[in-house]
């Protein structure tokens, strides 16, 4: 994983080089992270599905590989929580769900000039490295933190995404819509599974 890391920013320098043919833009947004959690005992599987909303943002570099087609690579931060309360015998219980993740994606780009205005649409993979996953839960205020990549944590870090998405440019502002699919499973038991998906929108401004 830190080879394939250190290539991709290899590569990312290397293209910030390359000033005549490179833009740049940030931007900032809405995430929604979806996840997918398949346990199997003995011949019973239950499949349980949730959901985190959150914001993103970061930064990208695009290299025009000939007149409306380029590659874009950069570094995107991602953050997504939620809170669940419950009551049972005059009891509250809070659990927080918190996670954090950077993404480097490399996506191919087309865009059509429509004079003032161009539309673009784009798709590639993104390489997703886990930060922060962890739930933390509230009784009678006393809490208990689980971090899902402790030392004997089943969930993996690393993660590989297949994404597209399309969006909209008005002079250097733009809005995008985009969606990712983990193509790995994070989960290292071989008899359950864990895949995520995330929904984004986004605005920003090129350079």
């Amino acid at each position: 994983m830190k080879k394939i890391l250190l290539s991709l920013a290899v590569l990312m320098a290397a293209a910030f080089t390359m000033n005549a043919q490179l833009s740049y833009s940030v931007n900032v947004g809405y995430a929604n992270q979806a996840t997918s959690s398949k346990v199997t005992i003995g011949n019973s599987q239950t499949i349980t599905k949730d959901a985190m909303g959150g914001f993103n943002f970061g930064v990208m570099a695009s290299y025009e590989l000939m007149p409306n087609v380029a590659v874009n690579t950069g570094l995107q931060f991602d953050f997504a929580a939620k809170t669940d309360k419950d009551e049972i015998f005059g009891v509250e219980t809070k659990v927080r769900a918190i996670a954090k993740d950077i993404e480097i994606p490399v996506r191919a780009s087309y865009m059509l000039d429509l004079g003032e205005a161009a539309v673009f649409a784009y798709a590639g993979p993104a390489f997703e490295f886990g930060l922060v996953n962890k739930s933390v839960t509230t009784i009678n205020e006393t809490s208990t933190t689980l971090n899902a990549y402790g030392e004997d944590s089943a969930m993996r870090r690393f993660n590989i995404l297949a994404g597209a998405g399309v969006g909209v440019l008005y002079h250097d502002l733009f809005l995008n819509v985009g969606y990712d699919f983990g193509l790995l499973d994070l989960n290292k038991n071989d008899n359950n599974g864990l895949h995520t998906s995330e929904l984004k929108v986004g605005l920003g401004i090129k350079f």
